[in-house]
């Protein structure tokens, strides 16, 4: 199966947000509670740039089937080579081995933007994106208990991080 990635174009915005609130019904992977729609997440899709902090989108058999981002963690200047990825994918996409290819696309990616730093935040019972991440050497940064309602349970953040000048 060829896996392609590509930026992000306005033509992608439905689909992201499908696959996206996939994810919100799972309650596995996004502190989101309820369903959005495209203009809801417009100010999301408006806080990537090609040049710094993209959004691509993941293609295997010319099929949309997810999406990776490298989102500016804060709009404090000190952060600036600073991002969190955002990585999801669709449900007939999962355990297919996407994400680490993502993960491995998004970080060659942020050394050529000049990023030293990704973050990624993951709740604690999401043990398949903590293995993903563990695994690509993100090394355990933070723990949040007990910190997101998710309207049934309670869920603690788990902080990963990696520099990517080792």
């Amino acid at each position: 199966m060829s896996v392609t990635f590509r930026l992000a174009t306005t033509a992608d915005q439905p689909r992201v947000v499908a696959i996206y609130n996939q994810a919100i019904a799972t309650k596995g992977s996004t502190a989101d509670l309820t369903p959005m729609t495209v203009a809801q997440r417009q100010p999301w899709f408006r806080e990537f740039s090609a040049d710094h902090f993209p959004l691509w989108v993941i293609v295997e058999n010319d099929q949309v089937v997810g999406f990776v981002g490298l989102e500016p963690y804060s709009d404090r200047v000190a952060y600036a080579q600073t991002a969190e990825i955002a990585l999801y994918l669709a449900s007939e996409a999962q355990g297919h081995h996407l994400g680490g290819q993502a993960v491995e696309w998004a970080e060659r990616a942020g050394k050529r933007l000049g990023l030293t730093t990704i973050i990624s935040r993951i709740f604690g019972h999401n043990q398949a994106s903590r293995h993903l991440f563990e695994k690509h050497g993100y090394e355990h940064w933070g723990h949040l208990p007990a910190i997101a309602d998710m309207q049934g349970f309670t869920a603690d953040l788990e902080v990963y991080g990696k520099h990517l000048t080792e």
